[in-house]
């Protein structure tokens, strides 16, 4: 986390932010939009990598079926974390805490299901019925604070 933090807050790390909110500006500063695409498509790729050869290293055996339903957890802890902590305009730390803390959230979220009695069969139907709450939310909070005006 810490090295990532470093790496956005260099001019190329701005220019990868700044590329996700706007492409035209990027190209009004004189950066190519492109270069900075594949950049960014290299880095992640180099970090999901990393990650699996870790993951395959603890547990000593490859397989195909590792990765699935990682982006639906990616998702919910983002969620999950601006739900708890608000959406507002943040400082890039920030936005990196409340994806942790959306993400512990979630796992605990999990753990309670799993004490409970759920068959882990029906983890990723749960998952998916998380992420739809947790989608559902800042529209029903809406809806509900112009409904009391």
């Amino acid at each position: 986390g810490g090295g990532l933090y470093w790496f956005f807050g260099t001019e190329i790390g701005a220019a990868l932010r700044a590329c996700g909110n706007n492409e035209d500006m990027i190209r009004a500063l004189g950066q190519n939009t492109d270069t900075v695409k594949i950049l960014a498509l290299m880095i992640s790729n180099g970090l999901i990598a990393l990650s699996g050869a870790l993951i395959t290293q603890e547990r000593r055996v490859a397989d195909i079926n590792n990765g699935q339903g990682a982006i639906v957890i990616g998702l919910a802890a983002i969620v999950i974390g601006e739900i708890v902590l608000g959406h507002k305009q943040r400082p890039f730390w920030m936005r990196l805490g409340c994806a942790f803390v959306g993400s512990v959230i979630y796992q605990l979220i999990i753990a309670l299901v799993v004490q409970v009695g759920l068959p882990t069969v029906d983890l990723k139907l749960f998952t998916a019925a998380i992420v739809a709450v947790a989608l559902s939310i800042p529209v029903l909070r809406q809806k509900f604070v112009k409904g009391n005006r």
